[in-house]
């Protein structure tokens, strides 16, 4: 088993991507890698979700996301993820909900 840096990790992940993230909303959510995947620059991505919160909302403001596949995008008591939403009403990300 080869270990890696964070940085070196994502650095593999292409352009165009299918990415299922972990997590549950706030829960257990990869921010770090997340936070990477912005850093790089990382484009068009296709992320797969159950439920999806911070880290969906940050990669669409972003602009790194082709697709979203989720049941739900949004900041639970708090409402729907801003970002997430206007990229959606924008057509910038399509959205294949799947509840």
């Amino acid at each position: 088993m080869k270990v890696v840096t964070l940085a070196e990790a994502v650095r593999a992940i292409p352009d165009g991507a299918v990415i299922g993230l972990g997590g549950n909303t706030f829960h257990r959510v990869p921010c770090a890698v997340v936070h990477e995947m912005v850093r790089q620059r990382k484009r068009n991505l296709t992320l797969v979700k159950t439920a999806g919160a911070y880290d969906i909302d940050l990669l669409c403001g972003a602009g790194c996301v082709a697709k979203v596949v989720a049941a739900y995008v949004g900041f639970e008591n708090y409402g729907l993820a801003p970002r997430f939403r206007k990229a959606i009403e924008r057509q910038e990300v399509a959205l294949e909900e799947h509840t």
